[in-house]
């Protein structure tokens, strides 16, 4: 019975052609799914293997090994030998048209904090940041006013007057954010300027540093192999947490 069925392994067996929406029906049993070295169009059907259920059930962790990495693999890395790469959300390990694959998995920071990419964490980052550079702002407020209370306006401009010298040093003569010190509006309109140019200049790295493997705009490199003879795929990368 193909309920029954733990192991599928049809790879680099030339089939070609779309995978049919009820491919996976009755197949709850999956522990492997293999299909790399094909010519499979469109779209490989979702479906919630035994492998996913039972690792993700005993030990989360175990996702991240070789053998979980190795258990769902077909071709849907870049670059693709058609128009459009095909399409496998499920899988754990996409290979591209040169034999070499992929894992497909959220990075560390990713699960951690369950976002769904960078952009969404760079949103969430310079939130964080703004709340609290405002929440710093109002208690510096408020801890000047409550400093000086006893002092006249002659001493209170001086001491103004010293702490916008002090900011001015800090930010230093060619620091064009020293414009934010200043009254004139023209300045703060080149600042805000710099501000949104650099803004938008580490928004393309954060999308840069977005591992789609189905995207064939990405720079990535394709570090593993999942040979004919075994059912496991080697990482061939050479490098390690020193370099």
């Amino acid at each position: 019975h193909l309920s029954d069925l733990v192991r599928l392994r049809l790879s680099f067996n030339e089939l070609t052609g779309e995978m049919p929406s009820d491919f996976f029906v009755r197949l709850d049993n999956l522990m492997l799914i293999q299909l790399h070295g094909n010519r499979i169009r469109g779209t490989i059907p979702n479906i919630t293997w035994a492998a996913e259920k039972e690792w993700t059930k005993n030990n989360p962790s175990l996702r991240t090994n070789i053998t979980y990495r190795s258990s769902f693999i077909s071709d849907c890395g870049n670059p693709s030998d058609f128009r459009k790469t095909l399409i496998c959300t499920n899988c754990t390990m996409c290979c591209n048209a040169q034999g070499d694959c992929h894992p497909q998995e959220k990075i560390d920071i990713k699960k951690k904090m369950s976002i769904n990419s960078y952009r969404d964490f760079t949103l969430v980052f310079f939130a964080c940041f703004v709340g609290l550079s405002v929440i710093v702002v109002l208690a510096m407020f408020r801890f000047d006013r409550y400093k000086n209370i006893h002092f006249s306006t002659k001493e209170k401009k001086q001491l103004s007057e010293k702490d916008h010298k002090y900011a001015l040093n800090a930010l230093g003569d060619d620091s064009v954010y020293q414009f934010f010190m200043g009254k004139s509006y023209f300045g703060w309109i080149i600042s805000l300027a710099i501000v949104v140019f650099q803004t938008a200049m580490l928004y393309q790295f954060v999308i840069a540093a977005e591992v789609v493997v189905s995207d064939d705009k990405v720079d990535l490199q394709y570090n593993w192999r999942c040979p004919r003879d075994q059912v496991e795929c080697d990482n061939t990368a050479d490098l390690n947490w020193q370099g």
